[in-house]
């Protein structure tokens, strides 16, 4: 009976502090479980604000996250690295490229880090980076970036990646602006290839790719390839909005230019009239 007694009586003494102790361990838990679930609000409501293009929220709302992630994870924490990458997204939008150039880097820093370099995380911001740099015309900073990034999706997904559609008309895009039509071509097909598997042939997204397309062959002086992908184009638009359409008339105005290049003076000018009476209908 005794022994019961005293083994209340430790009870009495030791649980206290048992509890005191485990009361300490859960007021230290709970807070960071709040300020984790506060970071992932405020970066679901950053992108969100981002899709909605309400840009001055976002920033404000990005710089917020952006703050409570570095309070709340370790240094290095891929949390970190997303509210870097998401704030240099925004920050890009307003032109801020001073402030967003660091970000993207230190992103890139974190996921090469925790993930590896051929990590998709690491070729997503390798491409945000990357087009920060074409958006100020720097081919010279933005191909490499955007041919890294290629490299990790095709190495992860392979080349028929619907992922890289984008990326293989950004360095289309790149090669046009220099004049090396050859190589934008190349770039080109390549993405027109992908739609057509992932949309089929009738869809406007392949339309728009025909239409690129076609511009570049025209100016590398492959006029039979341009003219039957303008004109296929031109059907695509045509089915889908109808002839009355202003992304008609954008295709029309394309094939004038060719059609003037190439010596059709009359059909140049068929085109453009009917480019310029789609516009005007469509203004009234």
């Amino acid at each position: 009976m005794s022994k019961l007694i005293n083994s209340i009586k430790s009870f009495r003494r030791h649980g206290t502090k048992i509890i005191l102790t485990l009361s300490l361990v859960v007021s230290f838990i709970l807070p960071a479980y709040a300020q984790e679930n506060l970071w992932k609000e405020l970066n679901d409501k950053t992108t969100t604000l981002l899709q909605e293009k309400r840009y001055a929220d976002a920033i404000k709302s990005g710089e917020d996250a952006l703050k409570i992630a570095k309070e709340t994870f370790p240094p290095g924490h891929i949390s970190i690295a997303a509210s870097m990458n998401l704030l240099g997204i925004l920050y890009r939008t307003y032109t801020m490229y001073d402030e967003a150039e660091p970000l993207f880097n230190q992103a890139l820093d974190i996921y090469r880090e925790t993930n590896g370099t051929d990590h998709p995380t690491v070729a997503y911001v390798l491409q945000e980076l990357a087009e920060m740099f074409l958006l100020q015309d720097n081919y010279a900073k933005a191909e490499p970036l955007y041919k890294q990034s290629l490299g990790i999706y095709e190495n992860v997904s392979g080349q028929d990646n619907p992922g890289i559609v984008n990326i293989l008309n950004r360095l289309g895009e790149i090669y046009q602006h220099q004049e090396k039509y050859a190589d934008a071509i190349l770039f080109y097909k390549r993405a027109l290839a992908i739609e057509v598997e992932i949309f089929g042939n009738d869809h406007p997204d392949v339309a728009s790719s025909m239409n690129n397309l076609a511009t570049l062959y025209y100016h590398n002086g492959e006029n039979t390839k341009a003219e039957s992908l303008y004109k296929q184009a031109l059907e695509i638009y045509e089915n889908e909005y109808g002839a009355d359409h202003p992304l008609v008339a954008t295709i029309l105005e394309n094939m004038a230019v060719f059609y003037e290049g190439t010596g059709k003076k009359e059909a140049a000018k068929q085109l453009h009239d009917r480019a310029k009476k789609i516009y005007s209908n469509y203004r009234k």
